[in-house]
């Protein structure tokens, strides 16, 4: 049995699709942090929590909605970055 020159056990294509999930994870934590400092920062407040019955609907879900907007926009780009590296 020989081993063959050039040959390599470490896939490419493997390790991103390794990596991409572990980003996408720590990208979603610093959006969701980067959000609430810049929502603290404007209002003065923390922002809304869904589990908190003194809170509007309509501004827990303008939160919500408005950070699942900023984490899929972040999720898509760094989906579209690693493809075009592989």
């Amino acid at each position: 049995m020989t081993i063959e020159q050039g040959s390599s056990t470490t896939d490419p294509n493997m390790i991103l699709k390794v990596a991409a999930p572990i980003i996408a994870i720590g990208a979603t934590w610093a959006v969701r942090k980067v959000m609430e400092k810049g929502y603290s920062g404007l209002t003065g407040n923390a922002p809304p929590r869904a589990n908190d019955p003194d809170q509007k609907l309509t501004r827990v879900l303008l939160w919500a909605t408005a950070t699942a907007a900023a984490i899929a926009v972040v999720d898509v780009v760094i989906s579209r970055t690693m493809h075009k590296s592989s």
